[in-house]
């Protein structure tokens, strides 16, 4: 059963039991609201008559006003004497004549098929004694007034169950659109493969339309991600086909043309580079692996992050290449929860971007300072700097700018990208600025209160 016809079902099984309780009620308030406006009836005309007779005691006869009502409203009324005889108007039923007799009161009497409202008053006339004035009215006109009300109620009742049925299953209709227009681009995307399609959104505020909205937004995440692998996967076939082809190469040089044991120590170390140079990118890869799945063991704890810049610092220093000098510039007593592995890598990477980058005898700035909210690492240089276009790129994987000044320098294109994953981790982000031919400038914000 689909949730539309649920939704209908539930909607009409809800209005029929309304409807069931609106008719009894409506049958019971309507009966009793009948009856008592016949018993108002009765009571009103008997108790007006009572001012119309008088005993005539000249004349020894009843004097009955012009103004006694004997028939109004379906209510008939007669003089009686203490014995049930008729003295004036008349009764609809013989057998009324009999009823005994209750002053003040009404009574439901009935003989048969007849049912009646019967009132009662006795009037004491002087010189001639006790009269009764007695009203009835059918109380079969009341069931018929309840009748047709019941009838009313059971040909309306049904036809707005049935409409309101109807008018829920084309709002439920209306309502899961949404999710059948999500079903549907599912299915289009699982038999094509085309994470472009998105779903139509005709109502974004209510609760469907947000769910096809969020649904959209999970289809451009993994739009993304399948591009960034499908380019991750693209690059690093491309980072491991030249060092498996040089030792190839050098492998069938060695093989077949080596003259003499410096020609084979010649392969041999070339072979070993490459081999390095494979062993480093599967194990930068290897980091960004566990990084992104969360599996890397990981140690976050409170460090000194000024005495840690500084002593990385210092080992950098020991590895400057091209005459370039590192310098410092790092505020004391900064504290951070951090993994001390994770910041080591962070600083390292920028440091070693500066050295591969920078130029002859060049200058290094490494600055490490604080605010209220957020702690900064911040690497300088004064090398070729990146052009305005490349800026945005430097941040993907294996992605070297410059490629023509930067080949042979030892870099894999993974060192920024995994100072970006670094910074993320911990909630914060990088970024860079640069001037072809000035320098460049990285800095890094880690928040005051980091995610893990």
């Amino acid at each position: 059963m689909s949730v539309k016809l649920k939704i209908t079902l539930w909607f009409t099984a809800i209005m029929l039991l309304l409807s069931a309780v609106f008719f009894t009620v409506t049958a019971m308030l309507s009966g009793t609201a009948a009856n008592q406006t016949s018993r108002r009836t009765l009571t009103s005309i008997v108790n007006q008559n009572l001012e119309e007779i008088e005993y005539d005691g000249e004349d020894r006869e009843l004097d009955i006003d012009d103004d006694f009502v004997f028939y109004r409203s379906g209510v008939y009324t007669a003089v009686l004497n203490g014995d049930g005889a008729v003295l004036a108007g008349g009764l609809p039923s013989s057998f009324l004549l009999s009823w005994p007799f209750s002053d003040g009161a009404v009574q439901e009497a009935s003989f048969g098929s007849e049912h009646y409202l019967v009132y009662d008053r006795s009037l004491s006339l002087p010189g001639y004694g006790t009269v009764w004035i007695r009203a009835a009215a059918s109380a079969d006109g009341t069931a018929a007034g309840l009748s047709a009300v019941s009838t009313a109620a059971l040909i309306a009742l049904p036809l707005l169950v049935l409409l309101a049925a109807g008018g829920g299953y084309l709002l439920a209709g209306r309502s899961l659109r949404p999710i059948q227009n999500i079903t549907r681009t599912a299915g289009e995307i699982s038999r094509s493969g085309d994470l472009k399609r998105r779903i139509r959104i005709s109502n974004p505020r209510d609760e469907l339309g947000a769910l096809a909205s969020t649904f959209n937004q999970m289809l451009d995440r993994l739009e993304q991600n399948f591009e960034a692998e499908r380019q991750f996967t693209s690059d690093a076939s491309h980072e491991l086909r030249t060092p498996v082809a040089v030792i190839l190469a050098q492998c069938e040089y060695a093989l077949e043309n080596a003259r003499g044991e410096e020609e084979l120590c010649e392969a041999i170390s070339a072979i070993e580079r490459q081999g390095r140079r494979i062993s480093r990118l599967i194990e930068s890869l290897l980091s960004f692996t566990r990084l992104e799945q969360g599996t890397a063991q990981l140690n976050w704890e409170q460090l000194d992050l000024s005495a840690l810049t500084a002593s990385v610092c210092r080992e950098q220093k020991d590895l400057a290449i091209k005459q370039i000098s590192l310098e410092t510039s790092i505020q004391p007593g900064i504290r951070y929860r951090m993994d001390e592995t994770l910041f080591s890598r962070l600083l390292v990477n920028l440091i070693q971007n500066a050295y591969r980058y920078g130029k002859e005898k060049g200058r290094i700035l490494v600055s490490l300072f604080q605010d209220a909210s957020s702690v900064y690492v911040r690497v300088s240089d004064d090398g070729i700097g990146i052009a305005p276009e490349e800026l945005p790129k430097i941040w993907n994987r294996f992605y070297r700018s410059d490629p023509s000044r930067s080949a042979g320098n030892g870099g894999l294109g993974l060192g920024l990208p995994m100072v970006k994953q670094i910074a993320g981790l911990c909630g914060g982000d990088a970024w860079a600025e640069s001037e072809p031919g000035t320098g460049s400038v990285f800095t890094v914000r880690l928040p005051r209160n980091p995610l893990p």
